[in-house]
């Protein structure tokens, strides 16, 4: 009798292996996790700017009004100074250019001399050389004077001017403009612009009216 005999089957370890190897893990849960934490250090920072900004801003208005004070301060520091620096300017110019009026005055005397002298001169008839002597001589001190700002004035018919002229006398001239000056005693002198010395005058007054007598 015929037995028919089973087919073997191969082992097992003749039956491919199949890999068991752990599937990747998926990346995008950790890219997340990363924007996550880049986001919240962003907004942490600029959490941060805007306290810092805001401190600083209060700090900037806490100190704006002394920093005005500071500079109206400073401005009327700086008006002051330059204040001072144009009077000490000016006095320095008033001392250099009337440095001379002491001595200017002193030698007034001497020069009322010469104008005399020469006046007599004139009225006694000396010789024309004796008088033009004189005069050669006034003219040369008055130019001398003249170069440190030391000049006279006659103010022979002018109006009276009691800045500049001291009247001596009032006098009633039927020619002459009431208030003008028709006599001169002595010649005025000026340092610059500056009075050191009135001219004395004789002032025209009104003519008295006429009394009974005169009628």
């Amino acid at each position: 009798m015929f037995v028919a005999r089973k087919k073997k089957t191969p082992p097992d370890s003749d039956v491919p292996e199949v890999s068991e190897e752990p599937l990747p893990e998926d990346s995008s849960d950790e890219e997340s996790d990363e924007e996550v934490k880049v986001e919240i250090v962003v907004e942490n920072e600029e959490k941060q700017e805007e306290d810092n900004f805001e401190q600083l801003q209060a700090r900037i208005d806490e100190l704006e009004p002394a920093l005005e004070e500071a500079r109206a301060y400073a401005l009327r520091a700086h008006a002051e100074t330059e204040n001072v620096r144009r009077r000490m300017d000016r006095e320095l110019e008033k001392a250099h250019k009337y440095a001379l009026s002491d001595f200017a005055q002193a030698l007034l005397s001497p020069l009322d001399t010469f104008d005399i002298a020469l006046q007599s001169a004139r009225d006694s008839g000396v010789s024309d050389q004796v008088i033009q002597g004189f005069e050669l001589s006034v003219k040369s001190l008055a130019d001398a004077l003249e170069k440190f700002g030391i000049v006279s004035f006659d103010p022979q018919g002018e109006v009276f001017d009691p800045e500049k002229h001291k009247a001596m006398t009032y006098v009633p001239h039927p020619d002459a403009e009431p208030g003008s000056v028709i006599d001169v005693f002595r010649k005025g002198y000026l340092l610059h612009d500056r009075l050191i010395r009135g001219a004395e005058v004789v002032v025209a007054k009104e003519p008295d009216p006429p009394t009974e007598e005169d009628t």
